[in-house]
Parts: C-alpha cells; structure tokens; sequence
C-alpha cells in the first residue's frame, strides 16, 4: 500500500508521536520516524503525570447551630428546629409550611442545609442565615438571627 503524500508529510513532521497512529491507517512505522524529526530523550522524561486531585474534607463549622424563632432584615420570620442530637438535619417553617432541610458538606465550614424536593437552601454564618429558593435563584430571606439576640443587641 502506497500512502498518500499528505500522510507521509504528517509522519515526517510528527515523528515518533505518529507511530500509533500511522500503523492504524496502514503506513509502515519506518515512513513514520526519519532521523531528522526524532525527540531526544531528556526531552520526553521532563513530562510529568498531573497530580491526583484529594478530596478535602468536610470542615465542621466552628461555632454552634443557631435555632428558634428568627426575624430577618426585611421583617420576615422562620423558625430554625434543630433535628436529633447532632446538627445533620433542620426543621424549617417559612410561611407556615415545615420542610425537612438536610446538611451538605461544604468547604468553608459554614452550614448548609438543602431541601431538594421543595427546592430551599439554607445557609448560616456566623454573622446570619440566609434562606434561598434553588429553583427561582433568588434570596428569599437575609440577615436572618434568632429573636433573643435581636431583642439583646437593640437593648444595649
């Protein structure tokens, strides 16, 4: 079989890499490396692998869960019910429905909360909680804190 010049043009330029790929349309490996175009060695041992990618752990958030009632910045409220002994899952009531919102790891150590079905997230920091609505992408509530510390901070 003759290959066709622009076949031997790519083996010529490419070398040593076109090996594999001419035997798999037919040109003999001795048309695929010419002694002009050949790597040196140093060269090729210089690539080094990508390095595997670690998963980071779950950082547990370094202050406690904030619960209870809560008042936000625009005046509205929800209640925060922590679920079982650890903090893995809320009972959240907004406009008068309860919704089960369950811990998802993050890497910033804040708590976050999701209900998947419902289509709410919830996250706390330090300083507040937020309560967002996944589906519509918009915040549905912000700068929310439990009422005692409200009643706490306007008392000073």
């Amino acid at each position: 079989m003759n290959p066709s010049p622009s076949i031997r043009l790519a083996a010529r330029l490419l070398g040593p890499a076109c090996i594999g790929l001419c035997a798999g349309v037919g040109l003999p490996a001795a048309h695929a490396a010419s002694p002009a175009t050949k790597a040196p060695a140093a060269v090729a041992a210089t690539v080094t692998p990508p390095a595997p990618v670690v998963a980071q752990a779950d950082p547990l958030p370094s202050y406690a869960m904030k619960g209870g009632r809560m008042v936000c910045g625009d005046r509205l409220r929800m209640d925060i019910r922590i679920e079982g002994k650890d903090d893995h899952a809320i009972d959240l009531t907004w406009k008068g429905r309860h919704y089960l919102l369950l811990r998802k790891p993050t890497t910033t150590g804040a708590y976050h909360f999701d209900d998947q079905k419902a289509g709410l997230v919830m996250i706390q920091i330090p300083a507040k909680s937020m309560l967002f609505d996944k589906k519509d992408m918009m915040r549905l509530a912000d700068d929310c804190n439990p009422i005692a510390a409200t009643k706490l901070v306007a008392a000073q």
